[in-house]
């Protein structure tokens, strides 16, 4: 049971009474939509890991720095994402497009640890100028990451994974033409980034109707 309070019809929850799967639960559903950030690591053996998350956002400018946060598997171990970037320090966030949701659910499967996620989808990589890793072929956004820090919360059950921005990379199919040479912006549209609803729902962006 929920220890929820109702009030006029509506719903107050006590996440100090909640179990751990409770909240994750809740929280899911509703700190929506979540951007989604497809991380390609290096595993000891050098095969690529690919995993998504959506607990994922930008952190600071100055530095350039993006939060990921990374739980541990079933045994207890830290998941290969967490375990790679604290090892080697690299690691490429990939923007999926909506059009790659069957892939980022396929490699959001767990995997034994060395067996490279990118085995079971249609997706290559391709070199990344001035980063040790390759990128996604096909992703319009990559950003190069370096390790900055790394932060157990609570238990230690969580990892809170700063990396800190090295290189952007954009395809110029995404890239709105512009006469100010100091500022990049994106056509949202031709984009089509993919984000987390709860459960095994996702959203996409749609066009504000005229006169908004």
């Amino acid at each position: 049971m929920y220890p929820i309070t109702f009030i006029s019809g509506s719903m107050i929850i006590d996440f100090t009474q909640l179990p751990p799967a409770s909240i994750y639960h809740t929280m899911t559903q509703t700190v929506v939509p979540r951007p989604i950030a497809w991380v390609l690591t290096s595993h000891d053996n050098g095969q690529w890991n690919v995993a998504p998350f959506s607990y994922f956002n930008a952190v600071s400018s100055h530095p350039p720095l993006v939060s990921l946060s990374v739980g541990r598997k079933r045994d207890g171990s830290p998941k290969d994402t967490w375990n790679n970037i604290a090892k080697h320090s690299d690691f490429v966030v990939h923007i999926p497009q909506v059009r790659h949701v069957d892939a980022v659910l396929k490699t959001a499967e767990s995997l034994d640890a060395g067996v490279s996620e990118l085995d079971g989808v249609p997706l290559d990589t391709e070199s990344f100028e001035g980063c040790p890793l390759p990128r996604l072929r096909g992703l319009p956004i990559a950003f190069h990451c370096t390790k900055h820090a790394i932060h157990l919360i609570g238990d230690g059950g969580q990892a809170l994974i700063l990396g800190r921005i090295q290189q952007l990379y954009l395809d110029e199919s995404i890239i709105e033409q512009s006469s100010d040479s100091s500022k990049v912006n994106l056509q949202i549209e031709t984009l089509d980034p993919l984000a987390r609803l709860g459960s095994d729902a996702f959203a996409q962006v749609c066009p504000l109707p005229s006169g908004s």
